[in-house]
């Protein structure tokens, strides 16, 4: 990296000083009002600023430079400068700016929709707050059709980071990126059986939303321009830059069940930075608070004996069960006969308790057109989950003498993120922009669990435990080097980019306290006259990190890549890249991209684009050793996830994970007519090889070549590439807009996805395993190829309309979201007949749950410029989702889950009613 360092410097000329013109201006509305905030960008470079709260603006650039201005609510300027040193910019009234200029996924110059060769949803800092959420996850959910991403409860790591994709694929297939610099992911790895199953993600939410200007979405693959994960996108957060601004944000909101509550407050603020060139630094703090929720309906299972409710599951009670159950709960006192209405569990939105922190810094460095920049920042998230209530029947795995009634394991846990980015860039004589910067991220999650037992342990079991913690840190150093020519080769313009990257991972497992792990007497107890009952080990709930289970690893990447646009000529858009990449645990590969954009008309394009990307294994995958604790079919199971460098697995024949690779396929339209109407539509289809997948829980018992010594566990899994998939879809963006006067506006956007993947190849079970079993080994069965297929709404359609007249503001919102289907395997079931004993196999039994629309309104008042009130109702028609078959299906858990928790459609709070108040002075 520091040879590559100094060649830049000397192939570009350190010592040229090109001369600056440093342009001042002031940026006011058409009638003459000040609009503090608006960005002013040099035009092919990444020089920018931000109006102070008097609209003044002072910028170094080149004299022949374009400025851009833009700001929320108006259309963009592009003013070509002349060697001019000041400006007078007067920007007119947009319901909805249709000519975007967006960087993401172009190293060239920013394009516009029409101008794009790929699609790409812009979402302004407005747009994300119109929707009353207060998650940024939840903002882009209402706002971009192609992004998933539900809240859920009971669900393992999803309960302390949400799951969120791209076009129905999985929440490691898309790459996140801060202000053009990657980000990293979550320290913990989701092994629960929701949508992600397997996967990291990244947390979105760790980032407070008053820090973000806007987001782009880049709907297409990019690994060949961004690198690892980029295969169903990239989403790109823009950082504020505006100076001279306050603005302070409150908002309270509750549920229609009066639960819920949520609090926010936050206030973003920008500091010039100098006189002459000033620089910038804006900075967000931000605190959010989330009461709990709870859905759950009355429990109809046994406390004191393990049955399922009467008339529903062939574990439904019997006579004599009944009369055992209602005779201790009689003895007790503590519940009423069956049939009393109670509840034992929480099943909601977690309560959550976020303090957040971020800065963004851009300061210019002396006369040799040198500026340093940086960003990053702090949060931190400290949640409570649940587990699933456990009973007091004795004879249960899971009963500690502790608990006689039951108990409802709590599960807090504590995420803590911060990262810094800090970067040089310089645009050197002869139009070279040259651009260094060093970053490094972090985030740990301590886990508890409290509320229980180690049953094991008996009466000498603590009920507080430290489950452990997960840590991962991602540092990443690169160069990034662009040019633009005019008229090179005959081309209107010719944009050359090229880099190289490094990239060093690290993945730790700390462990807990010991009793969070220990294997108590109980667990293997002594032969006894009657059999005493055997009792799970680990904390329930939630099983500790043992010693063995820690690790340390690391692991390095050195990229490269070279990225060309050309506008051929007025109407051709020609653009490909390639890179190169090489990890230093799995090897090397390289993708690349080929895209186009043909203007039939000034308002009409065509574009496509064929690319090759990957994904590269994360650490958290294969080197992930913990036990978790999961619900199948009703039933509490521990199972061992085994490294992929464990000896065990090589004797199974299992090869350690490769990288996934995809082929993405693109093709596409965009319209505009005048400044009124857009609308693109994007047609595409991804194939992925060798897709990463977490194995099923393989079973001792049932599996011969796990009947060894070496396979001291019960059951495991394990990560291996074993499946391809095919996802086809269908995207279709609109936006009208019109002005009926200088106060009168109305906007109206229309956005629909329609997207299917299926699994086309599943590999082979290896010899090794299959060895001595007589029915198939299956590394992936129907509830996970469920996870994969039909989770994930197929459909997903957001219609809004904004109506402005005066200081009122309406707007209503429609949000269909698409069936989703969930499978379950059913417990086999044993049949003695005649002193013989068989097992009956179960198949697997599913349940659609239907589509359903959710509506949401809101109004705004702006009483003054300073002020705005905004009140507000999402899901205002209280629809709830489809619930869960009780009659058929055991992951109703005796009333714990009435809405699944295997599959991610919209949530299950119902209505929510906010209202918040934003300062901007």
């Amino acid at each position: 990296m520091k040879q590559i360092l100094l060649l830049l410097f000397v192939l570009f000329g350190l010592t040229a000083n090109a001369q600056k013109l440093e342009v001042s201006g002031h940026v006011l509305g058409s009638r003459g009002e000040v609009i503090p905030g608006a960005t002013v960008l040099e035009k092919g470079t990444n020089n920018g600023t931000a109006a102070n709260s008097e609209g003044l603006f002072t910028i170094s650039v080149e004299p022949s430079a374009t400025l851009i201005f833009s700001a929320v609510g108006f259309q963009a300027q592009q003013i070509p400068l002349d060697n001019r040193s000041t400006l007078e910019v007067a920007l007119q009234v947009s319901a909805q700016d249709l000519n975007e200029v967006v960087v993401v996924g172009s190293r060239g110059l920013p394009r516009t929709d029409v101008e794009r060769p790929s699609p790409v949803d812009v979402l302004s800092a407005k747009e994300l707050q119109a929707t009353g959420q207060v998650d940024l996850g939840q903002q882009v959910q209402f706002n971009s059709p192609s992004f998933n991403s539900a809240k859920t409860g009971v669900n393992g790591v999803a309960n302390y980071a949400d799951p969120a994709s791209l076009r129905g694929l999985s929440p490691d297939q898309v790459l996140v990126l801060l202000d053009g610099k990657r980000r990293h992911q979550f320290s913990a790895l989701n092994l629960n059986v929701t949508v992600g199953a397997g996967t990291v993600v990244t947390d979105l939410n760790a980032i407070p939303a008053l820090a973000i200007e806007r987001i782009e979405v880049l709907r297409d693959g990019a690994a060949a321009q961004y690198g690892s994960d980029a295969i169903a996108g990239v989403i790109n957060l823009g950082l504020n830059k505006s100076t001279g601004v306050v603005t302070a944000k409150a908002q309270y909101g509750i549920t229609k069940e009066g639960d819920g509550a949520q609090y926010l407050a936050g206030a973003n603020y920008g500091l010039k930075l100098g006189n002459a060139n000033p620089g910038y630094l804006n900075l967000t703090l931000q605190y959010q608070r989330q009461e709990q929720t709870n859905r759950t309906d009355n429990y109809v299972g046994g406390v004191y004996t393990t049955f399922n409710a009467p008339s529903t599951l062939p574990a439904a009670p019997t006579a004599p069960q009944l009369a055992t159950e209602n005779r201790i709960r009689a003895e007790r006192g503590v519940y009423g006969p069956v049939g009393t209405p109670f509840k034992v569990g929480v099943y909601g939105s977690n309560q959550a308790d976020i303090y957040q922190g971020f800065y963004n810094l851009g300061v210019p460095v002396g006369e040799g057109g040198w500026s340093v920049y940086s960003f990053g920042g702090y949060s931190r998230k400290d949640i409570l989950a649940y587990g699933f209530f456990r009973n007091g029947a004795t004879a249960g795995g899971n009963y500690s003498p502790l608990f006689p009634d039951g108990y409802l394991p709590k599960l807090p846990g504590r995420s803590d993120d911060y990262s810094a980015v800090v970067g040089l860039r310089r645009k050197v004589a002869g139009g070279w922009n040259l651009d260094f910067s060093s970053g490094y991220g972090y985030n740990y999650l301590d886990l508890f669990a409290n509320n229980t037992a180690n049953a094991s342990l008996g009466a000498e079991s603590p009920t507080d435990f430290y489950v452990g913690r997960s840590t991962f840190g991602q540092s990443t150093s690169e160069v990034n080097v662009s040019r633009n020519y005019e008229g090179l080769f005959g081309t209107k313009t010719f944009n050359v980019a090229f880099g190289g990257q490094f990239r060093a991972d690290q993945f730790t497992l700390v462990k807990g306290s010991p009793e969070s792990y220990a294997r108590g007497a109980l667990a293997d107890p002594a032969p006894t006259t009657p059999p005493t009952p055997r009792k799970n080990p680990f904390s329930n709930g939630r099983p500790g990190i043992a010693p063995d289970e820690e690790t340390n690893t690391t692991r390095t990447n050195v990229g490269g890549y070279v990225d060309l646009e050309s506008d051929v000529t007025e109407r051709l858009l020609l653009a490909a890249a390639v890179r190169y990449e090489n990890y230093s645990d799995f090897g090397s590969n390289v993708s690349g991209k080929f895209a186009s954009r043909l203007k039939l008309t000034e308002g009409l394009s065509l574009r496509g684009s064929v690319n090759r990307g990957f994904r590269a294994p994360s650490l958290q995958q294969t080197f992930n050793s913990v036990t978790t604790s999961t619900v199948q079919a009703g039933s509490i199971v521990q199972t061992k996830q085994l490294r992929n460098d464990d000896p065990r697995i090589k004797s199974l024949g299992v090869a350690e994970p490769k990288a996934e690779t995809s082929w993405n396929y693109s093709v596409g339209v965009a319209a505009q007519a005048s400044n009124s109407l857009l609308f693109t539509l994007d047609a595409y289809q991804i194939d992925i090889t060798d897709r990463i997948i977490v194995s099923e829980r393989l079973i001792k018992r049932d599996i011969v070549a796990l009947q060894t010594p070496a396979f001291d566990v019960e059951e495991i899994r394990f990560f291996t590439n074993a499946i391809d998939t095919r996802t086809r879809g269908l995207d279709l963006v609109t936006t009208y807009k019109t002005d009926f006067g200088e106060q009168s506006r109305l906007s109206v956007s229309l956005a629909g996805t329609l997207n299917e993947t299926k699994i086309v190849r599943t590999a082979d079970t290896p010899a090794e395993l299959q060895a001595g079993t007589a029915n198939r080994v299956l590394l992936i069965d129907t509830v996970s190829i469920g996870l994969i297929e039909r989770a994930q709404p197929r459909r997903k359609v957001l219609l809004s309309a904004t109506y402005s007249l005066g200081k009122f503001s309406l707007t209503p919102r429609a949000t269909y979201f698409g069936a989703v289907t969930a499978y379950e395997k059913p417990n086999n079931r044993t049949v003695t007949t005649g002193g013989v004993t068989s097992v009956i196999y179960v198949p697997h039994i599913s349940q659609e749950f239907s589509g359903k629309t959710v509506f949401d309104l809101s109004l705004v008042y702006t009483p003054a410029s300073a002020i705005a009130l905004t009140v507000g109702a999402n899901n205002f028609t209280n629809v709830y989702p489809d619930r869960v078959d009780a009659a058929r299906f055991a992951s109703y858990s005796n009333g714990e889950i009435p809405y699944s928790r295997n599959v991610a459609q919209f949530g299950f709070n119902g209505a929510y009613y906010y209202g918040n108040l934003t300062l901007t002075f």
